[in-house]
């Protein structure tokens, strides 16, 4: 929808108002009058082929528009309508002093119509001084009769001036407005996005803790148990001591993949980033499994937090492999940021590897 749509109402309705007012003089003065309306044609029809589009698709909602609309009000074309609108009007003037009233549109028009203020300001002061001599050519060039011309003109322009610099002013004004009015709703439409990632690393954080705390614990439950019923048991009673042996491994394996769950739902925190959250992980990757790990992030370079999450993840999933297939004691991680901006991630250790000759039938973790 475009803005100042009645604006087009109110300069049909002028154009068609001053066609009647000038109508009584055309028996008169046929010429004048023919001349008035051959006047009043031009700018209408000026208006109406490519005068309207300085008051279109002037929306103060988005920069882009208001900016849009900035640039065309500033172009050299901008100027082809309101110059046609001052010579139709002193043209006019100069026929009939009825088509003075033309004033009331024109001056909004330059002011709607083009930037900069300069700019519009001489165009303002041109209409007043073609208007004035339309006065002259027409009243003769009596002193009377050019002070009274001039005078007139004179008001006119300075009410004008005032009141398009207020224009002006409020434009500006509106135009600052809704560049701080964007500024703070996409400065909300973050907070909620960081309220929102927040919500769900707490969320994750939580689920982690209660499966270790839970899960994970009876499962250690369970494998101590096993083992304690075992050594309680005669040697005869193998088939049992195979039973119990079978329930340890089942809730060892068990327990490894809890584990690996809860190191796979740790967070990156986005205020800690990925340093901190590579701490938290190989501390309780050794604690859990004694394993020594060592972390070398000197030549690291911060990254986004879409990709430290990614990083992160191939921590944990080199991790869990290390804990379920290799057999290592010690572990050296490195992380480093090429010169090209690439990321790299190293993980090795000195466990026993995988045999690249018979197939794996355990699904990594």
């Amino acid at each position: 929808m475009t803005r100042f749509s009645w604006w087009h109402v109110a300069v049909g309705a002028t154009v068609l108002a001053l066609a009647l007012v000038v109508l009584p003089d055309l028996a008169d003065s046929p010429g004048t009058t023919i001349g008035a309306w051959s006047c009043l044609a031009v700018l209408g029809g000026g208006y109406a082929l490519f005068g309207w589009r300085s008051f279109t698709a002037d929306d103060p909602a988005t920069d882009e528009f208001a900016a849009a609309a900035g640039d065309r009000r500033a172009r050299a074309s901008a100027l082809v309508f309101p110059l046609l609108a001052i010579a139709c009007t002193s043209v006019g003037v100069a026929l009939n002093p009825s088509m003075a009233i033309l004033q009331a549109i024109t001056f909004p028009i330059i002011w709607f119509s083009i930037e900069p203020l300069s700019r519009a300001v001489v165009l303002n002061v041109l209409l007043a001084v073609g208007v004035t001599v339309g006065f002259v050519v027409w009243g003769g060039t009596g002193l009377q009769n050019v002070v009274q011309s001039a005078v007139i003109e004179g008001i006119s322009l300075l009410f004008s001036l005032a009141l398009g610099f207020w224009f002006s002013f409020a434009l500006d004004k509106g135009r600052e407005n809704t560049r701080l009015l964007n500024e703070l709703r996409a400065a909300q439409d973050e907070l909620a996005a960081l309220n929102r990632d927040s919500g769900i690393l707490s969320e994750r954080e939580r689920l982690a803790g209660e499966i270790h705390d839970t899960i994970a614990q009876s499962l250690t439950g369970l494998v101590m148990v096993a083992q304690r019923t075992s050594t309680l048991l005669p040697d005869d009673l193998t088939t049992a001591r195979e039973n119990l042996g079978l329930i340890e491994d089942i809730a060892r394996d068990a327990l490894v993949e809890t584990r690996a769950l809860v190191a796979a739902s740790a967070p990156v925190d986005p205020a800690g980033g990925l340093l901190p959250a590579l701490d938290r992980l190989i501390a309780r990757f050794t604690r859990e499994t004694s394993v020594a790990i060592t972390l070398d992030a000197a030549d690291y370079v911060t990254q986004s937090n879409e990709v430290e999450v990614v990083l992160l993840r191939s921590a944990q999933e080199a991790l869990a492999n290390v804990r379920k297939h290799s057999g290592a004691t010690t572990v050296t991680m490195r992380l480093s940021t090429a010169s090209d901006g690439a990321v790299v991630l190293t993980v090795g250790d000195n466990g026993s590897g995988i045999d690249g000759a018979e197939p794996s039938t355990t699904a990594s973790a």
